[in-house]
C-alpha cells in the first residue's frame, strides 16, 4: 500500500497542476514530522528543538554553494552532514538529562542558536535572509534546474520516500523494538540490558539527519534560507503558517508510520483554509486543534481506524 501511494504521487501532478507546490511543502514538512515521531513517538523524547537540525541542513546547504561553490550532491550532502554532526554532539548531552529536563534541554538550544544566528546576520542574514542560486541537479548525465517546480516536487517526494523507508527501516529493526522499550519504561529497559543512553543519541541523530535532509531540500528548492528556521517548534506557528511538526504528528498519532503525513496534509488544508477565509486565524485554529487532540483523542486520529500502521498493532 506504501509504494502505491507513492506511485499515485508520481502521477499527480500529471492531473492536478496544484500537486506541484502543496506536494513540495507536504514532501518536506511531512519528513520533518517523521523526524519528530521517530524521537517522540518511538522513543518518547520531547523535543523542542528539532527545528535546530531543519535549519543547520538548510543554512549548510546554502552556505556550501554560496562559499564553497558546491554542486547539487555537494550542496545536499553538506545540510545533512552539518545537521547530522550538531545532532550527535548536542544529543550526546541533552539526552543524559531526563524528564522534563529534556524538554528544557532542547528548547533552550533552539533558542540560542536562533539568537546566534540573529547575532550573526552578516553570515545568517538574520531575518531578512540569504537568497541564492542552487546549481542544477545532475541526475544520469541530464541537468535540471531546481526553480522549476517540478523538479522541486520530485525532489521533494524523493526525499520523503527515503525518510519514510528509513524510519520504517528503524521501527520494525531490532533497533526499533529497543527505541520502544526505551519509550515504555527506560528504567526497565536499563534493567533488561539495553544501553538506554545509547539509544536515545542513535535515535536523536537520526532524528536531526532526517530534519537536516529535508532543510537542505527545503533550502536548495527555495534558494534561499533566513534565521527565523532555528525557532523552536510550536514557534513556527506564529512566524509562518507552515505545518508545525510537532502538531501534525499529535493530530495524526504519534508512534505510527503514517500518522504524521496524516497530520502534515490536514494542517496544509486547514492553513489554505484559513489563508482564504480568515488569514490571521490560524494561530487560533492551532491553539485549539491541539487543544482538541488533548481532550478527545490524545492518541491522534490514526486510532480512528482499525488497521494502525504501528507495528504492535500489524
Amino acid at each position: 500500500m506504501s509504494w502505491m501511494l507513492f506511485a499515485i504521487a508520481l502521477i499527480l501532478p500529471w492531473v492536478w497542476s496544484g500537486a506541484l507546490f502543496w506536494g513540495t511543502n507536504f514532501s518536506l514538512w511531512g519528513l520533518v514530522a517523521l523526524a519528530w515521531n521517530l524521537l517522540y513517538g518511538y522513543t518518547g523524547l520531547l523535543s523542542l528543538g528539532l527545528g535546530v537540525y531543519f535549519a543547520l541542513g538548510a543554512y549548510g546547504a546554502a552556505f556550501a554553494v554560496i562559499y564553497a561553490h558546491a554542486n547539487f550532491a555537494g550542496a545536499l550532502i553538506s545540510g545533512v552532514a552539518l545537521a547530522s554532526l550538531v545532532g550527535l554532539l548536542v544529543g550526546w548531552g541533552s539526552v543524559r538529562v531526563l524528564g522534563y529536563g529534556f524538554v528544557v534541554v532542547t528548547l533552550v538550544t533552539a533558542l540560542i542558536f536562533y539568537l546566534l544566528a540573529l547575532g550573526a546576520d552578516a553570515l545568517t542574514g538574520g531575518e531578512d535572509g540569504l537568497s541564492f542560486r542552487a546549481p542544477p541537479l545532475s541526475l544520469l548525465g541530464l541537468e535540471f534546474n531546481v526553480s522549476d517546480l517540478s523538479v522541486r516536487y520530485y525532489l521533494a517526494l524523493a526525499a520523503l520516500a527515503l525518510g519514510w523507508s528509513v524510519v520504517r527501516w528503524v521501527v520494525f529493526s531490532p533497533l526499533g523494538l529497543a527505541l520502544r522499550a526505551v519509550r515504555e519504561n527506560d528504567r526497565r529497559a536499563a534493567f533488561l540490558g539495553y544501553d538506554v543512553i545509547r539509544l536515545k543519541w542513535v535515535s536523536f541523530g537520526i532524528s536531526g539527519a532526517l530534519a537536516g535532509l529535508a532543510g537542505a531540500v527545503w533550502a536548495l528548492s527555495k534558494e534561499y534560507v533566513r534565521a527565523g528556521l532555528f525557532q523552536p517548534f510550536g514557534a513556527f506557528v506564529a512566524a509562518q503558517p507552515e505545518p508545525d511538526p510537532l502538531i501534525a504528528v499529535l493530530l495524526g498519532g504519534a508512534g505510527t508510520l503514517w500518522g504524521p503525513l496524516w497530520g502534515t496534509a490536514i494542517l496544509l488544508a486547514l492553513r489554505e483554509l484559513f489563508i482564504l477565509l480568515w488569514p490571521h486565524g490560524y494561530a487560533l485554529a492551532m491553539g485549539a486543534i491541539i487543544l482538541a487532540i488533548v481532550r478527545y483523542r490524545p492518541e491522534g486520529l490514526s486510532s480512528l481506524f482499525k488497521r494502525s500502521s504501528s507495528p504492535s498493532a500489524m
